[in-house]
């Protein structure tokens, strides 16, 4: 990735556009999760991409290209979360791929969706998007300590409405 990254701060759309692509899933899902709409997931994609290019001549570190990304998204994400007074929840659609154990997938994005803003981020960016403390850290400018602190938080809240909705469905 990092020779993508050169050749893009060099000007080659080319090598930008299949750095987004590579991306773009991960990018799409951490959007939606934050703006809960699908249009303003998407203008805040685009508009994250478009800073990207603009401020690639900036990223002083080729390999954080990945983390600096998901704080430029997260970044225009807030800006359409100051534009808006209130949110209306999407379900997700599953990605292609093996059939999923579909009663499972539900649970847990039922779950999902009763944690806090704060905890699906976390989780999501975590497990879905298999970012490291590190880059967690990096991207949400917290230190590596109060990510994992966080994040055993968020598995603690996960597991308690995991547990309690599964008790519900018995």
């Amino acid at each position: 990735m990092t020779d993508l990254v050169k050749r893009s701060k060099k000007g080659d759309k080319e090598a930008f556009a299949q750095l987004i692509d590579q991306n773009r899933q991960m990018l799409y899902n951490t959007a939606l999760l934050v703006l809960r709409q699908e249009d303003d997931a998407l203008d805040a994609l685009q508009d994250a991409i478009l800073a990207c290019w603009e401020n690639l001549p900036s990223l002083r570190k080729d390999r954080y290209f990945k983390t600096w990304l998901v704080k430029i998204l997260l970044n225009k994400c807030r800006d359409v979360q100051r534009g808006k007074s209130h949110f209306a929840y999407v379900e997700e659609l599953p990605e292609s791929g093996d059939e999923p154990d579909w009663d499972t997938s539900m649970d847990v994005r039922r779950t999902m969706d009763k944690l806090g803003e704060n905890d699906q981020l976390l989780l999501s960016l975590f497990y879905y998007d298999d970012f490291s403390v590190r880059q967690i850290a990096d991207a949400l400018s917290l230190s590596e300590g109060a990510v994992r602190t966080r994040l055993t938080r968020s598995r603690e809240r996960f597991k308690k409405l995991y547990v309690q909705e599964k008790g519900e469905c018995l």
